[in-house]
């Protein structure tokens, strides 16, 4: 058996960005990832130009991951209504190929210190005095500190407790890598809502480059495929000359955050902690900063040798100052948006502008978009005083 500092299940972008913060102070840290490869789980590969400053990379890594820069962002309501969301020229956020992104935290988190065994599934986890066992199919180790980052099936958070049954609400996501494709605008992400085009979900399209994009849905109580075939065969426009050349599908938790995300020696980041917008089922950028912040909770916990939960508890407590805020009130705007009708969509289109709509789809400044709503003599009841409450 070998024992080392800290254990990490999963090589997501919450991993990797807390290796590095732990690695870089010495504690020995190990990252298992069960596949064979990084980013294997599908994704409309969309982040808000801010990722970068998170991950504290440096600008010229771009080069090494960035397909298209975006500066725009079109919604589409049922009626078909287009909202655009413009950047003022400037970037909004980037399309990227989210391996090779990951290939570059993992050098940045190796350079730290830390271990990555890739192709090394974990079986079990088992509570100890003073740790965690961890068994692989080929080794044991023994851990201090147990990291879960292991997604929305996460092992960890279920062999320990910290998920209650139940607790967790996924919704199914399927994407196509579509190759000449006659785009409307190949500096614009799309969004589509409606419950003719996706059920209680929304369909996307995001460029990669100016005949190449990301199209994907996600949908509620509905068959996934049917829908989005359907909505190809219903934009010939874009799609009649195109073809498929990939085809991936997944879950996305849109149920928020956890309630318990540590305990003793333990800590779960990222999807498996519930860290994902529910709105708009983007993870990247929330994994990342909860991987950042638990890094830093697990150093102070090393250099004071108490990995009590009371120490740990100091990782959820600051997460939740902003990102916990933005993840609950995203969820609070999506139950509120999954009772509307259609009309009543068309109508809250029609009702908000751009800053509107980006905020209430990232969970950021809820309430003032509320209590424009209230002066609504429809909206206040439907959406802005359930928003409110």
């Amino acid at each position: 058996m070998r024992s080392i500092d800290v254990a990490v299940v999963g090589a997501g972008p919450a991993a990797l960005m807390f290796a590095r913060v732990v690695a870089s102070k010495g504690i020995n840290v190990v990252i298992f990832e069960k596949e064979r490869t990084l980013a294997v789980k599908p994704c409309g590969e969309g982040i808000s130009s801010r990722v970068l400053d998170t991950a504290q990379l440096p600008r010229y890594t771009e080069s090494f991951f960035v397909y298209h820069k975006i500066k725009k962002a079109i919604i589409y309501a049922p009626n078909n209504t287009a909202k655009e969301i413009a950047g003022e020229g400037k970037t909004l956020g980037y399309i990227i190929d989210k391996k090779s992104f990951l290939q570059v935290m993992a050098n940045y988190a190796v350079d730290a210190g830390a271990e990555i065994r890739i192709g090394e599934r974990v079986r079990k986890v088992e509570r100890v005095d003073d740790g965690y066992l961890v068994y692989t199919d080929k080794q044991e180790f023994k851990s201090r500190v147990l990291v879960g980052a292991d997604g929305y099936l996460s092992l960890v958070a279920r062999q320990t407790g910290l998920e209650k049954k139940g607790e967790r609400k996924v919704i199914p996501s399927l994407q196509y890598v579509m190759v000449n494709v006659t785009l409307h605008d190949d500096d614009a992400t799309e969004f589509y809502l409606g419950s003719q085009v996706a059920p209680l979900g929304y369909a996307w399209v995001f460029p990669k480059s100016e005949k190449i994009a990301n199209v994907g849905i996600g949908v509620q109580n509905a068959p996934a495929k049917d829908y989005l075939d359907k909505f190809i065969k219903d934009h010939p426009e874009m799609f009649s000359k195109s073809q498929a050349v990939e085809f991936k599908g997944a879950a996305v938790t849109i149920s928020g955050q956890l309630k318990n995300i540590v305990n003793d020696h333990l800590l779960l980041i990222g999807e498996a902690a519930g860290q994902v917008i529910p709105l708009t089922g983007g993870g990247i950028h929330t994994s990342i900063a909860g991987g950042k912040i638990a890094g830093e909770v697990v150093v102070e916990a090393f250099g004071k040798e108490d990995f009590s939960r009371r120490l740990l508890e100091e990782y959820p407590l600051k997460y939740n100052e902003y990102w916990g805020k933005r993840i609950k009130d995203s969820l609070k705007a999506l139950k509120v948006i999954e009772g509307l009708s259609d009309d009543d969509l068309n109508l809250l289109a029609e009702v908000l502008d751009s800053r509107d709509i980006l905020d209430l789809a990232n969970g950021e400044n809820v309430r003032r978009v509320a209590l424009k709503l209230l002066k609504h003599p429809i909206l206040s009841v439907k959406v802005a005083k359930a928003l409110l409450s």
